[in-house]
């Protein structure tokens, strides 16, 4: 069954007109849905995902009526959340809110380190961000809105007591993401690097601040790459 975020969701009345042209759109040019067949509405105001069976399909509106509803608790209990230096290309921005998403981040700071390229973010580009996260939620079976944040300077001593991973090249100082051992008490924050790396400045930063520098084994991951794989390390892991 297709799952839809719904915000005007009333969970209390077993009848549903829906009225989103986009999600109309949807069902009956994309996915050809017919009468009695049945669709997953969700709110982000409860755990649960709503079963709705179609019973009428207009122009301009689709009747729906309540048959089912199941208890949707699939977040991870513990927060993990990504810092990424900013990209040089929306297309990245795009593709790793995708993939996290779908991976269980639960919160996204973009922010503008030494090496970060200047990439203006419209307020469209903005809202089409927004959109793919919405989109990513609903085909990966999530109940929860990460928030998405663009900051121009990160002050990292305002996380200093979180459980903070760094990420970067192979040295005396760092270790493999499997030697490391993560607190999952704490907030656990992804620190992905850009294109040009870190600069010493952030690393020392980080190092006075301690946070943990992991590589990952021979390979260097491209920026858009690297979170996916660790995130699901350590979610599985846990």
């Amino acid at each position: 069954m297709q799952r839809f975020y719904i915000n005007d969701l009333n969970t209390t009345d077993f009848t549903y007109v829906l009225t989103d042209l986009d999600i109309i759109h949807q069902l009956t040019k994309v996915l050809r849905i017919k009468l009695g067949e049945k669709v997953i509405f969700f709110d982000w105001i409860d755990e649960y995902d709503y079963i709705f069976q179609v019973k009428q399909i207009n122009k301009k509106d689709i009747m729906l009526e309540q048959i089912w509803r199941n208890n949707n608790n699939s977040e991870i209990w513990f927060w993990l959340n990504l810092y990424q230096a900013m990209p040089n290309k929306q297309e990245k921005i795009e593709y790793i809110i995708q993939k996290w998403v779908e991976v269980w981040i639960k919160n996204f700071v973009f922010f503008r380190s030494d090496r970060s390229q200047k990439l203006l973010l419209s307020e469209n580009k903005i809202e089409r961000l927004n959109k793919i996260m919405i989109e990513a939620i609903e085909q990966s079976g999530r109940n929860y809105l990460p928030e998405l944040v663009f900051i121009d300077k990160l002050d990292f001593s305002l996380i200093k007591n979180d459980e903070n991973i760094v990420f970067h090249t192979v040295n005396e100082e760092s270790l493999s993401l499997k030697d490391i051992k993560i607190i999952y008490d704490k907030n656990i924050n992804i620190f992905v690097w850009p294109e040009g790396w870190f600069s010493e400045e952030e690393i020392k930063k980080m190092n006075i601040l301690v946070f943990k520098k992991v590589h990952l084994w021979n390979r260097i991951l491209r920026t858009e790459t690297t979170g996916i794989v660790t995130s699901f390390y350590i979610i599985q892991n846990r």
